[in-house]
């Protein structure tokens, strides 16, 4: 059924109704003179009573963006038919409990979504939030929960000297979703949420725009979660990295010859279709360093420095929940499965150029990861995918808690995908956040849903400022860490707690902490850049 929520900016809303939860979709937050320009905060509406019974249209990206999600997931979902929009796509969907008011002042989860900045909806039926709601009021916390869309691929992140002059920003996907936190701040209340109350929950390239945006001065929300992504995976680019990206662009759209209006204006009438199927998938799509919304100087050293004023959400942000999958480098061979080709040789090269040839700290990375030059690609993959998942994933969860100067709680996600593929028994990238949002539950067993809904629930706790297992020691992993466990259930476990970083029941690697390594976390992170890119 549907209900109609009376507000004093917004207008009348018409919402769906299950009686339990209200679910508000397609609600505008913010307009767009252009597909590059800069959002313009949406603060009062008026007219009728508007129709938010249907999802509203996505950012553009790849027509079957939503099928490549879910292929590495391993299973997938009734399909949607969704639109998408160049203009229009600054939208979000809100789930509340059907009886909270403009006073009930419910903390509010405010969800962006991954893909890797260039893939990714709230509308995605694995996003869909009515379950999500419906299990925070069963566990007694009630919680108002937000997903949004913002810009992405070049629409959100191609940024050159020619766009800048001519008054189009960098980072506008970035951009975006500060605006939608702005939204939520002036109208949530009339939603039943607390504007002074909101957790910015990310995935992937969304937990590393949860990271980006403890770059602003400004506060933005009071706790954070940060699942399986950083701004230290999804590494942002200075200006000149982008002026190459952007001409690299123009060649690919065949406007390397025009003006730069003319090529500014094929960007903004060109068919939304044409400008993303005709971008390779060399074009990078990454934040840049415009000292606004990303700031430069961001290193693993300086975010786990407790002393270190790096990050001013520091500050701000009172609470932090960051965590991992077990192998959450899957990511990278399942949307490049080329990478496996000569592997072994590509990886010795990298280690080799960035850390020395046969250098002491080599010959340790080596050894430690059972990989030489004759080691077979079948056989060299895993354990590069294990360095991957080590420097790119695990490294920064423990850099952010180490540095952290409120209370950082560390999580591991360890329960294996339950279904066929390439992935089975162990949890792949975005395994977690499909257990999370409860829309799989008919496809799980009884172990298995008690772990998506003790994953669940314990996100909603934090919302609510209640977390039953200890915060890290500042400055301490080794003395003073403790960690949430999820899975495997099939071994007994749905949620445990455990107080070492590496090794038993945390299923991590310590091979890059120890001090045999003898170089820096941001030298490693390179050796994995030098191979990406080799």
């Amino acid at each position: 059924m549907t209900t109609v929520l009376q507000t004093q900016n917004l207008g009348d809303i018409r919402g769906k109704d299950n009686g339990v939860v209200s679910q508000f979709l397609g609600i505008k937050y913010a307009s767009l003179k252009d597909r590059l320009s800069e959002a313009v905060l949406i603060e009062q509406r008026s007219g009728g009573i508007l129709d938010a019974t249907k999802d509203g249209p996505m950012a553009v990206s790849l027509p079957d963006a939503c099928q490549i999600e879910l292929a590495h997931v391993q299973h997938s979902l009734p399909h949607k038919e969704l639109t998408q929009s160049d203009i229009d796509c600054l939208n979000l969907n809100i789930a509340m409990p059907s009886t909270a008011t403009p006073t009930s002042n419910l903390p509010v989860l405010f969800f962006i979504h991954g893909g890797g900045l260039f893939i990714g909806a709230s509308s995605w039926p694995q996003y869909d939030l009515e379950r999500m709601a419906e299990l925070s009021i069963e566990k007694g916390f009630p919680t108002v929960i937000v997903a949004i869309n913002y810009r992405l691929g070049a629409p959100g992140f191609l940024t050159s000297n020619e766009l800048r002059n001519a008054g189009y920003k960098a980072n506008n996907g970035l951009r975006d979703q500060r605006v939608a936190l702005k939204w939520v701040k002036n109208h949530i209340h009339q939603f039943g949420g607390d504007p002074n109350h909101v957790t910015a929950c990310g995935m992937s390239a969304g937990g590393a725009s949860v990271t980006y945006h403890l770059h602003s001065q400004e506060p933005l929300f009071k706790r954070g979660i940060s699942m399986s992504g950083t701004s230290l995976l999804s590494k942002a680019l200075s200006y000149e990295e982008h002026e190459q990206n952007y001409q690299n662009a123009m060649m690919a759209l065949g406007l390397a010859s025009k003006t730069p209006a003319e090529r500014i204006n094929a960007l903004l009438e060109m068919p939304p279709s044409e400008l993303i199927g005709k971008l390779p998938p060399s074009i990078r799509t990454a934040p840049a360093i415009d000292s606004d919304i990303v700031i430069p100087g961001v290193t693993y050293s300086g975010i786990a420095d407790l002393g270190s004023n790096i990050l001013p959400g520091k500050a701000w942000c009172t609470d932090l929940l960051i965590g991992d999958a077990e192998v959450d480098a899957s990511i990278f061979l399942f949307l490049q499965p080329q990478m496996k080709e000569n592997c072994a040789t590509k990886f010795v090269a990298a280690v080799n150029k960035v850390l020395g040839t046969n250098s002491d700290t080599t010959k340790y990375i080596l050894k430690n990861y059972n990989i030489s030059e004759d080691t077979p690609d079948e056989e060299a993959i895993f354990p590069l995918i294990d360095f991957m998942g080590d420097i790119i994933f695990h490294a920064p969860v423990l850099a952010f808690a180490s540095g952290w100067r409120g209370n950082a709680y560390v999580y591991h996600f360890n329960e294996g995908n339950p279904w066929d593929g390439q992935w089975k028994g162990r949890a792949n990238h975005i395994l977690d956040v499909a257990y999370l949002f409860q829309n799989f539950r008919e496809y799980l067993g009884p172990e298995e849903n008690g772990t998506s809904v003790a994953f669940a629930e314990d996100f909603f706790r934090f919302c609510h400022g209640v977390v039953e297992w200890p915060a890290v020691t500042p400055g301490e992993i080794n003395a003073g860490f403790s960690a949430r466990i999820y899975g495997p259930s099939h071994e007994g476990t749905i949620a445990g707690i455990t107080n070492v970083p590496f090794g038993q029941d945390s299923r991590r690697r310590g091979v890059l902490f120890d001090a045999a390594l003898n170089v820096s976390l941001d030298q490693v992170a390179d050796v994995f850049l030098t191979f990406q890119s080799g």
